[in-house]
């Protein structure tokens, strides 16, 4: 219970700050996701995250197995 109450503030936290942000700066994140600049960014994150991740994938994946493995079941 207490991760997914973790995982709202998150989402809750990210939605009040994107809120200030629009108030106070006039600034959208869907006008910069809309914008050339914008998309080329995200492009480009996505491109060096999924390259990133094929490196990290294999070692990852290996220790949260055993990390899963050493956590007592209920």
């Amino acid at each position: 219970m207490n991760r997914q109450r973790g995982f709202v503030g998150w989402i809750v936290l990210i939605i009040i700050a994107l809120a200030l942000l629009k108030y106070f700066f006039n600034w959208s994140i869907f006008d910069v996701a809309n914008s050339e600049q914008g998309r080329n960014t995200i492009n480009y994150i996505k491109d060096v995250s999924a390259f990133i991740w094929s490196y990290l994938r294999v070692p990852v994946t290996f220790l949260w197995q055993r990390i899963i493995e050493l956590i007592p079941s209920r």
